[in-house]
C-alpha cells in the first residue's frame, strides 16, 4: 500500500530527510495531572515537587557513560487528536515526559537497569495513573531536535494499521509542518524490535515559538482541515499530539 493524499499540493511535498542519529531513545511518559480531554494540565504543588525530583534523577542519568542526555518535559497543552479517532487507541494525555538519549540503542537495557532510572520510573509509577515506556531508535529524521531551554516541544503519538504506511505518511506530515509552520526539525522514533508499545511511532519536534504562535500557525491554516486531517483519516491513522516545555536542569 502507498499513502493516499487528499487535496495534495506541490507545496506539501514530503520532507527532505537526513541520516537519523545513531542514538537509542528511552521515552517515559506519564499522566500525572492530565486535563479532562484536551487543554492545559494541572500544576499542583505536588506536581512541581515531582518535576524537581525528576530533574535531579535526570541529572544522575545524564552522568552515565551510556547516556548522551536526559531531558524532562512538562506539558503545556494536550492538543486535539488528529485523523482517525480510534476507540481502540490508548489516549495520549501525558503531561510529564522523560526522554533519555543513549549513545546506541544497545545501551538502553543497561540504562534501564541503572539505579537512577529505576528510581525515576518508581517515582512516576507512584505519582501517575498511566505510565508508558518505549525503548526506541530513530527511524526517520528531518534534522535533530535541539535542546534549547526556550520554545515549545511536541511529542506526537501515532497509531496506524500499517507501520510502513504510517512512516511514509509522516514524511508528508513533516512536509506540511515545514511549509505551514516553519518547522525545520523532526524525529520519528520507532519502538525497538521486541519492545511492547501502544504506539507504532512517537514523533518529536521543537519550535522556537510560544504555544499561542504554534497553535495559530496550525489551526488557522485551511490546509489543516482540507489536507492534513482528511489525509490522516483516509490512511486510517491517528495522531495524538501533546505540546511541552523543557524543565530546566540546574547549573552544574
Amino acid at each position: 500500500m502507498s499513502v493516499t493524499l487528499v487535496h495534495p499540493r506541490p507545496k506539501f511535498a514530503p520532507a527532505r530527510l537526513t541520516e537519523p542519529p545513531p542514538s537509542g531513545y528511552l521515552h517515559i511518559a506519564a499522566a500525572v495531572e492530565p486535563p479532562d480531554g484536551i487543554g492545559r494540565p494541572g500544576h499542583s504543588r505536588d506536581k512541581t515537587h515531582l518535576l524537581d525530583v525528576l530533574r535531579a534523577e535526570a541529572e544522575d542519568l545524564a552522568s552515565l557513560v551510556e547516556v548522551k542526555r536526559a531531558s524532562v518535559y512538562r506539558a503545556a497543552a494536550v492538543a486535539p487528536t488528529v485523523g482517525l479517532h480510534s476507540d481502540t487507541a490508548h489516549p495520549a494525555r501525558y503531561d510529564v515526559v522523560v526522554l533519555v538519549e543513549t549513545r546506541t540503542p544497545q545501551d538502553i537495557d543497561q540504562v534501564q537497569d541503572s539505579a537512577a532510572c529505576l528510581r525515576l520510573h518508581r517515582r512516576l509509577e507512584q505519582a501517575a495513573g498511566d505510565v508508558h515506556v518505549m525503548a526506541a531508535r530513530c527511524d526517520k529524521c528531518v534534522a535533530d531536535v535541539g535542546r534549547s531551554q526556550e520554545g515549545l516541544f511536541q511529542f506526537s503519538y501515532f497509531v496506524g494499521d500499517d507501520p510502513e504506511l504510517t512512516a511514509e505518511l509522516w514524511e508528508h506530515l513533516a512536509g506540511w509542518y515545514a511549509a505551514e509552520t516553519g518547522l525545520d526539525n523532526s524525529l520519528l522514533l520507532q519502538p525497538l524490535d521486541g519492545t511492547t508499545s501502544d504506539y507504532c511511532f512517537v514523533g518529536h519536534a521543537h519550535w522556537d515559538l510560544s504555544l499561542a504562535a504554534v497553535a495559530l500557525r496550525q489551526f488557522s491554516k485551511p490546509s489543516f482541515y482540507r489536507f492534513l486531517q482528511p489525509t490522516l483519516k483516509e490512511n486510517r491513522t491517528t495522531v495524538m499530539p501533546v505540546l511541552y516545555h523543557l524543565v530546566r536542569l540546574r547549573d552544574r
